[in-house]
């Protein structure tokens, strides 16, 4: 049997796999860059930990509301031209960020065109995500499994490259090639995604809330919450994890590169072997359990590491907790979304985990340079934050549980796939891979 039939990959409609190399190049263009800004800001121009941080805060709060925006865009307009106005204008601000820092403007500009550099580049989010969404109910896991190795397979390769080229040839060279990037992406929605909004033909979704109820929908409300703060836990694997090795235990720019190459690289080789273990528990909530509980132990490996073989074993076990948070959760929110709100649902899922990443990449930095005369015990105090998001979905699994399984059951007879399309009986959620 092959791999692509042991994971469920085989059959995958064609549109899955030019999502994978769409997410596979963005990816690889951004991560180029974004590891190394906030190194450039402290290293280069000066600028301390704290202001640095609220760089990256205002990047994750303005791409907070574009991943809002894009949703219901890709509803009104569909996911195609969400996508290429989002590709269009990213390889502008990647152009004019190259320029700024080949001149060293004046850092007020890099706070005022980083943000939306980000908001931009993270535009098209919810419309690939809506796309996955909209498959066969047997190719929503699958989809959403061969979209996130994509991300990470760029993301494993742009930092390990962007490293030694920052440290040849400049800071400003990574977003010239950042930009350069974009236009393969923009060729391949262009010719090989179809326009327009997608409908099921089912006249209930036209029916379908784009607005969240929080009376009828509080065990997704309360999932989203929950998405948002632990997000905020997976967030300081990136511009934080950056920022401490870089400037507080002196790592090169090339080490660093190879970190953020060791997180895409455990993504692309134990995502689909891991996932399809831990989906035989049949409950949305199990690998969300799990999570955190990685979590806490690369947080308390991480305050008691300095070397650098060290922290590539902290982002080892912190990649194995993202794995387990990423495909599930982008699974429970497709399961219950409809075609007529398929984009705003992952508009409200990716505005979840941005805003964690976020408010990471503003308290990351400042809280190592608060506990200056200690900065683990960031770490520590980390690991004891996702210790109480394990807690938290503890609490809510089992209500998000039952939501699901109303929404799956059967009303007046017949099976559930023929009620209910596009959500899975519970039976099964998380079917055995064959074989």
């Amino acid at each position: 049997m092959s791999l692509l039939s042991r994971y469920g990959l085989q059959g995958l409609q064609r549109e899955s796999w030019v999502l994978f190399a769409i997410r596979t190049l963005n990816s690889l263009g951004f991560s180029m860059a974004m590891p190394f800004f906030g190194l450039y800001l402290a290293e280069v121009r000066g600028i301390d930990l704290a202001s640095t941080g609220l760089v990256y805060f205002a990047a994750g709060a303005l791409n907070l509301g574009s991943q809002l925006l894009g949703g219901r865009l890709t509803d009104a307009v569909g996911p195609k031209k969400v996508m290429l106005a989002g590709y269009f204008t990213s390889i502008a601000t990647s152009v004019a960020l190259g320029f700024m820092v080949l001149d060293n403007s004046a850092a007020l500009y890099f706070f005022v065109l980083y943000p939306l550099f980000s908001f931009l580049r993270g535009f098209s989010n919810p419309a690939t995500g809506s796309i996955i969404a909209g498959q066969p109910v047997s190719q929503i896991r699958p989809g959403y499994n061969l979209l996130t190795i994509g991300g990470n397979l760029g993301f494993a390769i742009g930092p390990a490259v962007g490293g030694p080229i920052t440290q040849a040839f400049g800071y400003d060279s990574v977003f010239f090639i950042s930009a350069a990037m974009v236009v393969p992406v923009i060729l391949l929605t262009i010719f090989l995604i179809r326009g327009g909004v997608r409908r099921s033909g089912d006249p209930r979704e036209g029916d379908a809330r784009r607005m969240l109820s929080w009376k009828k929908d509080t065990s997704i409300i309360a999932f989203l919450l929950l998405m948002a703060c632990l997000y905020f836990a997976v967030g300081y694997e990136i511009q934080p994890l950056a920022l401490y090795t870089g400037v507080l235990l002196h790592f090169t720019n090339t080490q660093i590169g190879y970190l953020f190459a060791t997180n895409g690289a455990v993504i692309v080789i134990l995502q689909l072997p891991l996932i399809s273990m831990v989906q035989r528990a049949r409950t949305l909530a199990f690998p969300l359990l799990l999570s955190p509980l990685l979590l806490v132990a690369s947080f308390v490996m991480a305050g008691l590491s300095t070397s650098f073989l060290q922290y590539e074993a902290v982002m080892v076990v912190l990649t194995l907790g993202e794995i387990m948070a990423t495909v599930p959760s982008q699974t429970v929110i497709a399961l219950f979304s409809k075609s007529g709100n398929r984009g705003t649902y992952q508009g409200y899922y990716y505005a979840a985990t941005s805003s964690g990443r976020s408010i990471a990449a503003a308290v990351g930095p400042a809280s190592f340079q608060l506990l200056s005369f200690d900065p683990a015990w960031g770490w520590y105090a980390l690991a004891g934050f996702a210790a109480a998001v394990f807690c938290g979905f503890a609490v809510v699994g089992p209500g998000l549980q039952r939501e699901y399984e109303g929404l799956s059951k059967p009303k007046g007879g017949g099976e559930a796939e023929e009620k209910a399309p596009g959500v899975p009986p519970p039976a099964k959620l998380n079917p055995s891979p064959p074989g």
